[in-house]
């Protein structure tokens, strides 16, 4: 009875340690790229590099923007299957099948850890990696996808436009003249 029991407080231990695997990736700045990792009991690396490895052991790891590889393991308790994949796409919206930015992994199982390889592109430069439907628009933020007992999470550079200089100043102009008026009115 005693064995039976710490089995199962074993087994639970096991199942609730393995839902805390993620990756992150954040893509938001023009010049980097910040790849986040944690609970990879049997590692993870980027480019070969390993940088995270253990239960309750997280770490980033910040590069020039660009497309980077990365492997890891996670006890999946034999749920990844071969050959299950997950996507995180983005396109322009007015290309909404060019995929200009994201994630893409795939994973296989020995029945109990997961192996995860894939890859991560950024680097939002106009360029349209390759063709496919059902991504999201390259300004619609933070998404997620994810594998059994694996998050991942991709936030890509907006595409949406910044004021020039002489916009801003324009801008701020207006905003000074308007206070002004508002001033003036709430004076008299």
């Amino acid at each position: 009875m005693r064995y039976s029991s710490l089995l199962v407080a074993l087994a639970l231990g096991l199942s609730v340690s393995a839902q805390a695997a993620y990756i992150s990736i954040d893509d938001s700045d023009l010049n980097t790229i910040t790849i986040t990792a944690g609970d990879f009991e049997n590692g993870f690396s980027v480019n070969g590099t390993p940088f995270a490895f253990g239960l309750g052991v997280s770490d980033s790891i910040t590069l020039l923007d660009g497309g980077y590889t990365f492997e890891g393991s996670w006890i999946d308790l034999g749920l990844s299957g071969d050959g299950t994949s997950s996507r995180v796409l983005f396109s322009e919206s007015s290309n909404p099948t060019g995929i200009t930015s994201g994630i893409i992994a795939t994973a296989s199982s020995d029945g109990f850890f997961g192996s995860l390889s894939g890859s991560s592109f950024g680097g939002f430069n106009g360029l349209v990696y390759f063709t496919e439907a059902g991504a999201f628009d390259q300004n619609s933020g933070t998404q997620t996808g994810g594998l059994p007992y694996l998050s991942i999470s991709f936030t890509p550079e907006a595409t949406g436009t910044v004021p020039e200089g002489g916009s801003s100043g324009m801008l701020l102009g207006l905003t000074t003249c308007v206070l002004g008026m508002v001033a003036r009115r709430i004076r008299r």
